[in-house]
């Protein structure tokens, strides 16, 4: 009851309550190709947040572990028919069966990929994700066998068909999937395996001096970012309706880091604040003229100076500019409050005095008397005719 008093919990209810009834108010193509959009790239990024912000793991190869899920999906959903060289390939199961698969071997290609790197640090730890991802990527778009090459699959339908077919129905899939992982991970962060991999992030060595099994944890931090990732990369698939390495290319990679820096690394929400706006911008940039320049075809610089501005205005995000702003904002409200009373209210009673600072009295001077007998000892054990001791 009291974190629903709270500015965080009403701004969760409040957040929840605009998000369930946004589709019954708003057109198909707000509720598709924005929102739903948004949400599936913004869980994308909430994993790379939650590697980094609380593991200090940047890690690069996030878009890859939703590829992954994406083509796991693929097949185990489809007809062995459907593959571009039609060899059988595909076990046609239903599709949450699929997508439980998919999600499964995501985080087990998680823990792969963190076994691989757990053991470097910083850009060593950056470039070797970079590797993996790009590995991957190539790995796909040669692989007609299995992944069907540069035209990957076509015709992979949800549960509910098309989302097309049922904007809402999908939009509030995707908002389920969200919320829980949301909270979820905000859950792990406050638990005891949260705080140890914030001891990991913080100092390493201290927390494998204490017995904590560094390796390890970060391998699991590294699957659990796996499991997220591919829960974004199944709801892709299900909204694309195909897969192929376009999707799992070194621009989909950078989109996720871009997503993450924009919302804010150390603010899990921050995670989906820069999805909506990464979204909105790569929607509404062909119709963008700044002194007569058209950014028509040209996103990536639009979104690149978006970037650099973020980073130089606001390190912490949009997330940490506005938390800092609203913090500022209380401050200034406080003062405002103090210089508001009236000194001659406050005599007439009329207005309550301010509340000023508890009165001390002054120290005794020190006495050179001993002291009497049966004198209770000071706090550090002494008398005052003890003789004195050295503190260090």
């Amino acid at each position: 009851m009291i974190w629903l008093r709270s500015r965080e919990g009403l701004a969760t209810l409040a957040g929840l309550a605009i998000l369930t009834i946004y589709p019954l108010v708003m057109p198909r193509f707000w509720v598709l190709s924005i929102a739903s959009n948004a949400m599936i790239l913004g869980i994308a990024a909430l994993s790379l947040i939650f590697m980094a912000g609380y593991g200090g793991m940047v890690s690069l190869a996030q878009a890859a572990l939703a590829g992954f899920a994406a083509y796991m999906l693929a097949l185990a959903t489809l007809e062995p028919s459907t593959t571009a060289t039609g060899s059988a390939i595909g076990f046609a199961l239903p599709s949450i069966a699929g997508a439980v698969i998919a999600v499964i071997l995501a985080t087990l290609a998680g823990a792969l990929f963190g076994a691989i790197s757990a053991r470097s640090y910083g850009i060593y730890f950056l470039m070797l994700t970079l590797a993996l991802a790009v590995g991957f990527f190539f790995f796909v778009l040669q692989n007609y066998e299995v992944f069907g090459g540069h035209i990957g699959f076509a015709k992979i339908l949800g549960p509910t068909g098309q989302p097309r077919e049922n904007p809402a129905v999908f939009y509030y899939m995707c908002l389920v999937a969200a919320a829980l992982l949301y909270v979820g991970l905000r859950y792990v962060v406050r638990s005891q395996l949260g705080l140890t991999f914030q001891g990991i992030r913080d100092n390493p060595r201290r927390m494998s001096a204490l017995g904590y099994r560094v390796g390890v944890h970060r391998v699991v931090l590294f699957a659990m970012g796996g499991f997220v990732a591919g829960v974004s990369g199944v709801l892709g698939a299900w909204y694309r309706g195909n897969i192929s390495p376009g999707v799992v290319d070194i621009s989909r990679t950078i989109d996720v880091l871009i997503i993450a820096v924009l919302g804010g690394l150390g603010y899990p929400i921050g995670a989906f604040v820069g999805a909506v706006v990464f979204v909105l911008i790569d929607v509404f940039a062909s119709s963008i003229k700044i002194f007569g320049f058209s950014f028509d075809e040209r996103f990536n610089t639009l979104i690149g100076l978006g970037f650099v501005l973020i980073v130089l205005v606001a390190p912490n995000g949009l997330v940490g500019l506005a938390d800092r702003a609203w913090q500022s904002a209380g401050r200034r409200r406080g003062r405002a409050t103090r210089r508001a009373v009236d000194p001659l209210a406050v005599e007439a009673g009329i207005a309550p005095a301010p509340e000023a600072a508890p009165f001390k009295s002054p120290a005794p001077p020190e006495s050179d008397a001993p002291a009497p007998e049966g004198a209770p000892p000071d706090i550090d054990g002494r008398t005052r005719d003890s003789p004195p001791t050295s503190r260090l």
